[in-house]
């Protein structure tokens, strides 16, 4: 099955999961996970496909599908964990949204680094957050430190906070990761009330995306059931 075909599935459960909860289609959007995926995948994907928003986890694939893919209409967003010493070349090409801000070091290196490179420009981000492995290996910061984070976000110049993302522990069952997607948009709502402008909440991939629009996910990440199995 193509991509094409996959993806109207893919919009069909979308779409399901919308009413189910009484939500908008135009509410979230999907972001195509092609890392590990050649770019011939991702041109099929514009040209047969309605898909303009690609997610890539690792810094050198993404600058170099952005170089290949320059002249196309596509956004790019970059979801794999950034360490410090790649934000310059990432930045080479910023992307729409950068989902994965784990540290206040790294949120200070993005501002240092935009600042130097595009003096007017504001890079959006999320921060990730680490809920059900707070004091694991997972990437992404425990709940507690993100006021923290929210505030050294505040004191820059070039960066735009839009929101939070999830990666949530590993789980066969659907359903199981639907208390981490509650939590984090508990967290979110807190954040909303006490008055941080935020309104991103990505989480969701392939085999959990649905349970994640029903818990209020406004991106979703989904690669595996678009692009097929990585080899």
């Amino acid at each position: 099955m193509g991509i094409s075909e996959n993806l109207n599935r893919i919009e069909s459960r979308i779409q399901a999961a919308c009413e189910r909860c009484c939500r908008k289609r135009d509410a979230i959007k999907l972001i195509g996970v092609s890392k590990k995926k050649p770019v011939s995948a991702i041109i099929e994907a514009l040209e047969t496909t309605p898909l303009r928003d690609f997610g890539e986890n690792y810094v050198q694939e993404y600058t170099e599908k952005r170089a290949s893919l320059i002249d196309r209409a596509a956004d790019w967003h970059f979801i794999g964990h950034l360490q410090r010493n790649k934000v310059r070349q990432l930045m080479a090409y910023p992307p729409k949204l950068i989902h994965s801000v784990d540290s206040v070091g790294l949120i200070e290196q993005i501002e240092r680094i935009t600042g130097e490179m595009y003096p007017d420009y504001r890079q959006p981000i999320l921060l990730e957050l680490r809920i059900g492995d707070e004091d694991g290996e997972k990437t992404g910061m425990p709940p507690a430190q993100i006021e923290e984070a929210i505030q050294s976000v505040c004191a820059c110049s070039h960066l735009d906070l839009q929101g939070l993302m999830l990666i949530p522990p590993a789980c066969d069952n659907p359903e199981d990761v639907r208390p981490y997607f509650k939590e984090i948009h508990r967290i979110y709502d807190d954040l909303c009330e006490k008055g941080f402008h935020l309104s991103v909440l990505s989480y969701g991939m392939s085999h959990d995306f649905e349970v994640a629009i029903e818990e209020g996910a406004t991106h979703i990440r989904i690669g595996t059931a678009i692009f097929g199995e990585r080899s």
